[in-house]
C-alpha cells in the first residue's frame, strides 16, 4: 500500500458481509475508500473502492426504493449499464438487498440497504 505525501499510516476496518467481507481504508480524515467484496483486481488500474454514485446510492436506501427512483438520483439513463456498474457490485457485496430476491426483473422490485450496508455508512459518522 502505498502511502500519502504525509506518511500517515491508514486505518483498515473489516467487516463482515454475506457476499464476503469489506474493508475501509482511511488514507486522509473524514474520508474512507472502501473495498467491496475482497477480491483482488486483475488489471492495472481497476478501482476496488466505491464509486461517488455507488455511496449515494447507499445513502438514498435507508427506505425502499425502485431501480428508476436510484437512476434518477445520480442522473443515469442506461438501466443496463446502472445495474451492471452500480447496483451488481452493492448487491454482491451485501451492502443492498432486493425486497423480491426471486424476482430480480419484477416491476415491483425495490432495493433496501442492508445491516452491514448500515454499518458501513455509520462508520465514517
Amino acid at each position: 500500500m502505498k502511502h500519502h505525501l504525509h506518511d500517515r499510516i491508514p486505518v483498515i476496518d473489516l467487516f463482515a458481509g454475506p457476499g464476503g467481507f469489506v474493508s475501509i481504508i482511511r488514507r486522509k480524515p473524514g474520508k474512507a475508500f472502501e473495498a467491496v467484496g475482497g477480491k483482488v483486481a486483475e488489471q492495472v488500474g481497476t478501482r476496488l473502492g466505491l464509486s461517488r454514485d455507488q455511496v449515494e446510492i447507499l445513502r438514498n436506501c435507508a427506505s425502499e426504493k425502485a431501480i428508476g427512483e436510484l437512476m434518477s438520483l445520480i442522473g443515469r439513463a442506461n438501466r443496463t449499464k446502472f445495474r451492471n456498474q452500480v447496483l451488481r457490485p452493492l448487491l454482491d457485496a451485501g451492502l443492498i438487498e432486493m425486497t423480491i430476491p426471486d424476482k430480480p426483473t419484477s416491476s415491483k422490485q425495490k432495493y433496501r440497504l442492508t445491516e452491514t450496508g448500515k454499518q458501513i455508512l455509520n462508520q465514517d459518522k
